[in-house]
């Protein structure tokens, strides 16, 4: 739960808006080519992005448009998609199959010359749920031989960020600097600490100082009071809908395990609790919750 006197602090980076703004913009550009960066380490880092519009995938046959949080080029003519994903859908997974192979359709040039000079494209979710029994925190999934490490092309580049997965109590204990990112960016979500808190964690941290100007930079981009009264209606208002959704889900799941354990407890039947922990999971609910709302051990959870 965000704490109402921080509010008006730091931006909550999971309300789509706020994401945009943080990393979406020309403005913040720096902000994205330092996370993208952290992320994927590449050999040879990236220098440029280009944002491209929504418009450059066009609808399908059947009019569903591909909308992505963000969508951008490198100088090398590779392209990034990021989005972040608040509520757990069963999907999830072919979606970024379908978006990232549209743009590798789009590749496509007509005539005898063209060889097949495909871009890689990269595919990153930041999901504030987990989609699987026993998750980690970052997945990475190649077009590879199944059994091997035989790939067949690097083009398509997936990465999953389950974000329950990153449980640090402080900067200090996460283990790479994307990881100090996302604790950034969870810290900002929970609204616990301010924007002067964050930056003093960052400047004890002893980072190199470019580590340092991206950590910051996001910071300061985060602080709500420097909106301009627009761009803090805006924000009010999609930070109003993040709530009201996150609020729904929240008591859907608690409503359903209340009903079942009391129906549950009414039997006397430790079946009962098993049957509503096997339905939580099917809805992609993390263990650690399962465990905690049906008072059976992770271990009883993920053996189901």
């Amino acid at each position: 739960m965000e704490k109402k006197g921080n509010e008006s602090k730091v931006m909550n980076p999971f309300v789509d808006w706020g994401f945009k703004y943080l990393f979406g913009v020309e403005r913040a550009k720096k902000n994205l080519l330092g996370f993208l960066n952290l992320l994927l380490e590449l050999d040879s880092p990236i220098v440029n992005l280009q944002y491209l519009n929504n418009e450059s995938i066009p609808l399908d046959e059947e009019g569903r448009e591909c909308i992505f949080d963000i969508l951008c080029e490198d100088e090398r003519g590779e392209k990034f998609l990021v989005e972040v994903q608040n509520a757990a859908i069963g999907y999830i997974r072919n979606r970024m199959v379908y978006y990232a192979c549209r743009l590798v359709d789009q590749m496509g040039e007509q005539g005898k010359e063209w060889k097949y000079d495909i871009k890689k494209v990269y595919s990153i979710c930041l999901m504030n749920f987990t989609y699987e029994t026993q998750p980690v925190l970052r997945r990475d999934f190649l077009l590879c031989e199944p059994g091997t490490e035989n790939i067949l092309s690097d083009k398509l580049h997936f990465i999953m960020l389950q974000l329950p997965c990153l449980e640090k109590a402080d900067i200090q204990d996460c283990e790479s600097f994307y990881e100090k990112l996302l604790y950034l960016l969870i810290q900002m979500k929970t609204g616990m600490k301010t924007i002067e808190e964050l930056k003093q964690e960052v400047y004890d941290h002893g980072l190199n100082d470019h580590i340092r100007e991206v950590f910051l930079g996001v910071l300061e981009d985060a602080d709500v009071m420097s909106l301009t009264p627009k761009e803090r209606e805006i924000y009010d208002a999609r930070l109003k809908r993040y709530r009201d959704n996150r609020a729904c889900l929240d008591y859907a799941i608690e409503k359903g395990v209340r009903e079942g354990l009391e129906k549950g407890m009414e039997k006397g039947q430790q079946e009962e609790k098993l049957r509503i922990a096997k339905s939580m999971k099917e809805k992609n609910i993390d263990s650690a919750t399962i465990a905690q709302c049906t008072n059976l051990t992770i271990g009883q959870v993920e053996a189901l």
